[in-house]
């Protein structure tokens, strides 16, 4: 059987008697991040506190993405996906975007210590970049959004 290290990542709380990041399940690929503050940033954006922050084995870095369940509470992850690089010390913040009716400031109080977004370790592949004047051809080429069908 081939040795596969594991990644560790340690774990800064920033909160007492806060809920530990963990997974819901053995098997699950996402780690969860609880909901522990939140500051209005924008026009019905906000920043929410997961009171955590984290350092991961040498040649990982981490994505952070929403619950699936977010959306039913009328919240989106403002950028999609965050990503935490290796050398990040700081804590993690979710920007979330609210689509309800009114403020979100109330929507927001209800999102405090539930379960918003996960972290999902990844492996970091270095590349070198490099320049070229055209790629090689394929039967695809440029054919964009629904080429394919």
């Amino acid at each position: 059987m081939k040795d596969v290290s594991k990644a560790i990542l340690k774990i800064c709380l920033h909160y007492p008697e806060m809920p530990v990041p963990s997974r819901g399940h053995a098997s699950d690929a996402g780690i969860d991040l609880t909901a522990m503050a939140y500051e209005a940033k924008a026009d019905h954006v906000f920043f929410i506190d997961t009171g955590v922050s984290v350092q991961l084995s040498q040649g990982y870095y981490l994505e952070v993405v929403p619950r699936s369940s977010i959306v039913k509470k009328d919240f989106i992850m403002a950028n999609s996906v965050g990503i935490i690089d290796p050398d990040y010390r700081g804590r993690i913040f979710v920007p979330l975007r609210y689509l309800g009716e009114g403020s979100g400031e109330e929507a927001c109080r209800r999102l405090l210590e539930q379960r918003i977004a996960q972290m999902i370790i990844r492996r970091l592949e270095p590349c070198d970049i490099e320049i070229v004047d055209e790629l090689d051809q394929t039967v695809r080429g440029e054919g964009g959004f629904g080429s394919t069908g």
